[in-house]
């Protein structure tokens, strides 16, 4: 089994975060709850009143989420093959927990539902293609 090229799963995850936060910047307003702070409900993205330390946080996220898919698309190519397919899943596989992290958030915070699944449900295809462009540039 050849081993996981880490060079390219940076790149690859660098490339799937900007894809990612350029698709869905234009998206988050029409999605994204707010509180009466013009907070969002959900940490999805950086909000007015952030602290520069947040806002980091928030991008590094986007960073470490789209690094997570490239290493999942590169581990699971042995078994499903090279290709958006297998892009596919691992983008699935990441946003299903990063959703669920998302549920969570809303459950503890006593945030109706119904205000989730927007933004969750807008950011499922963004994290597809997200995924296919970071694992474009996977080589072993």
């Amino acid at each position: 089994m050849a081993r996981i090229n880490w060079k390219r799963v940076i790149l690859g995850g660098f490339v799937a975060a900007s894809v990612w936060g350029l698709l869905y910047a234009p998206v988050h307003p029409l999605v994204e709850a707010h509180d009466s702070f013009g907070r969002p409900v959900l940490p999805i993205t950086p909000f007015r009143g952030a602290t520069r330390f947040m806002r980091v946080l928030v991008v590094l996220t986007g960073f470490v989420q789209g690094t997570a898919t490239v290493w999942l698309y590169a581990a699971i190519g042995p078994r499903f093959g090279p290709g958006p397919k297998t892009a596919v899943i691992a983008g699935m596989g990441v946003w299903f927990l990063t959703s669920w992290i998302h549920v969570l958030w809303a459950v503890f915070t006593s945030v109706r539902l119904t205000v989730v699944i927007r933004p969750v449900a807008a950011s499922l295809p963004i994290v597809m293609l997200a995924a296919m462009a970071g694992a474009w540039l996977y080589k072993e």
